[in-house]
């Protein structure tokens, strides 16, 4: 970010600052809600916007565990352990979109919020999962009250009338936000379709939307379209989409 020994929340402003804009066209909009509608239509869309001629053969998958003083069943340590298991559905998934299934701790068991330093070494952290060589990115957050957590800041985004990123960040949101932020900095930065799961897409799109003014069309959220698939494993939605997106593509190339 820069020549500091550790980043700055003022490195993060600076790359917010200056993020690519998007072309002044038509917004996209899709005719349908399903899932394969709304993808082929992006792709249909985007095609014309972002340079997909490499396809989606480097692909990366990230989980970040985190955790919040909120109270709930879901064990993190138990869900880590069982994607260790090679024949797990997420690994499976993982297999056949040809990635590795990458999952980074993000202090789960401490609870206090962040600081502006923390926050930007996180976002740091986020920026480096996306390499040059990246042609799709997915990601899922997970851990102790996560999505509560995630709820109550896309609430809170909504709710504001004065907003302030750096503010609102230490208030409001956690290391795994602030990683997310950080993947889709890169992805913005790099052309790259980026496809977040959960409410922490709705946050992190509307907290860049309401900084930047723009609607960046390579984030694509999992909860803007249903699908027939369980939704109680992290990761798992992304992962899926992200093979929907791939196999659309592939059949749109014929």
């Amino acid at each position: 970010m820069s020549e500091h020994t550790n980043p700055q929340f003022s490195d993060v402003l600076s790359l917010l600052d200056n993020l690519p804009t998007m072309p002044k066209k038509a917004p996209f909009e899709t005719t349908g809600e399903d899932t394969l509608t709304h993808l082929s239509q992006w792709l249909g869309y985007y095609s014309r916007v972002y340079d997909f001629s490499k396809g989606f053969e480097v692909n990366r998958c990230a989980l970040y565990w985190a955790g919040y003083d909120e109270s709930d069943a879901f064990d993190g340590k138990k869900f880590v352990d069982s994607c260790k298991d090679g024949k797990s559905s997420l690994r499976s998934l993982a297999s056949i979109l040809d990635t590795d299934l990458q999952i980074f701790e993000l202090a789960p068991n401490e609870f206090d919020r962040p600081n502006s330093s923390e926050i930007a070494m996180a976002c740091s952290y986020g920026m480096m999962a996306i390499e040059d060589s990246t042609q799709l990115f997915c990601v899922a957050s997970f851990g102790q009250g996560v999505e509560t957590a995630a709820q109550k800041a896309f609430d809170a985004l909504n709710a504001a009338e004065f907003f302030d990123i750096e503010d609102f960040m230490t208030a409001h949101c956690g290391l795994d936000h602030a990683a997310i932020l950080g993947n889709a900095v890169a992805a913005i930065m790099k052309g790259v379709p980026i496809l977040i799961e959960g409410v922490q897409g709705r946050l992190i799109k509307t907290l860049l939307f309401k900084y930047t003014g723009e609607s960046f069309g390579n984030i694509i959220l999992t909860k803007d379209f249903p699908m027939p698939i369980s939704q109680n494993v992290p990761g798992k939605m992304a992962l899926a989409t992200a093979i929907t997106l791939k196999t659309l593509f592939l059949a749109m190339k014929k």
